[in-house]
């Protein structure tokens, strides 16, 4: 299905899609071109929604924790020559939530068979696979567990739960019961939002006036009218404690890094708050075939410091 008017959406959907379309717009996707999909995930219970970018060799974007599939938009309008396919995760932007929250005694099996039930559902055999955060976590164990399916891999920054991560304190917060309930009830402000990305390593980008208002009226939007940060902040409630970070039972075992096969290259900001260069060497030299790329100017979603940059480096690795 073609991107389409929002006439017959809720008011909320219709809201949110329409914030969305703009940032895609901002970086130069034409929507008349964009096919979205719905997909049912009969393995897992879950339905969710991919937005279909561009024609050529199918990659897949798996976004980060407290946001969606658009945070790829400055990416996916850069990437010529391939076929983007840019999903929501369950409970995320416009995909329906899990029929159980995701929590440590199913993350591991989620995220083995999530990528894969997505690609089987689109009638993928192969792809290769951008990831970050979250997102990175869950291609790691995907890649790990069906090398046949995954030909190179790029994951932007520190994965969630890579041996050494660090927990940012606005991260902190949300692990406290009563602060996340009272975070998702307060209206969405750029102000908390610029806050938070600081937190993440963006000063440089934020002090130079690279995120501009169609982004963050997207960012808005995002928490307003969808069910993200609730969902997602269930997620990250069950990962741990504000006084202790996250539990050391949700860190990926050095033996599944060993594991993942697929050749895979790290954009890592230097400035990224989840986890240094020291994290992302000990990350990368664990990994049989894995290189590490780091911008010292950059912070946890890279991307976002340096669109034009990201896309090449994506673009000519994949491509090799």
């Amino acid at each position: 299905m073609n991107a389409s008017p929002t006439i017959g959406m809720d008011a909320r959907t219709a809201a949110y899609r329409d914030a969305e379309d703009a940032l895609y717009r901002a970086h130069g996707v034409d929507l008349d071109r964009v096919r979205d999909h719905r997909l049912t995930l009969p393995g897992l219970g879950a339905e969710v929604r991919v937005r279909e970018v561009g024609e050529g060799r199918p990659v897949l974007l798996v976004h980060g924790i407290l946001t969606s599939g658009a945070t790829w938009a400055p990416l996916v309008g850069r990437l010529d020559g391939f076929r983007v396919l840019v999903l929501d995760r369950p409970g995320t932007g416009l995909s329906a939530p899990l029929p159980t929250p995701l929590g440590m005694a199913g993350v591991a099996a989620f995220a083995t068979a999530f990528a894969v039930e997505v690609l089987d559902a689109l009638g993928v055999g192969r792809a290769d696979l951008i990831a970050s955060s979250f997102g990175g976590m869950l291609a790691l164990r995907a890649a790990a567990a069906h090398p046949d399916r995954f030909d190179r891999m790029v994951q932007m920054a520190c994965p969630a739960f890579v041996p050494g991560m660090a927990t940012p304190s606005f991260m902190r917060v949300m692990l406290n019961p009563v602060l996340r309930r009272l975070i998702a009830a307060l209206p969405p402000n750029q102000r908390s939002a610029e806050s938070i990305m600081r937190q993440m390593g963006h000063a440089a980008s934020l002090d130079a006036g690279r995120f501009d208002q169609v982004f963050w009226g997207w960012n808005a939007a995002l928490n307003r009218h969808t069910d993200t940060m609730r969902h997602d902040g269930a997620t990250i409630g069950s990962a741990g404690s504000m006084v202790r970070g996250f539990s050391p039972a949700w860190t990926i075992p050095a033996e599944l890094l060993a594991a993942v096969r697929t050749p895979t290259h790290f954009l890592w900001g230097g400035a990224d708050t989840f986890g240094g260069p020291d994290v992302a060497h000990a990350t990368v030299d664990a990994m049989p075939a894995a290189t590490l790329e780091v911008w010292d100017d950059a912070g946890h979603l890279p991307w976002l410091d340096g669109p034009d940059r990201a896309a090449n480096v994506c673009t000519t690795f994949l491509q090799a």
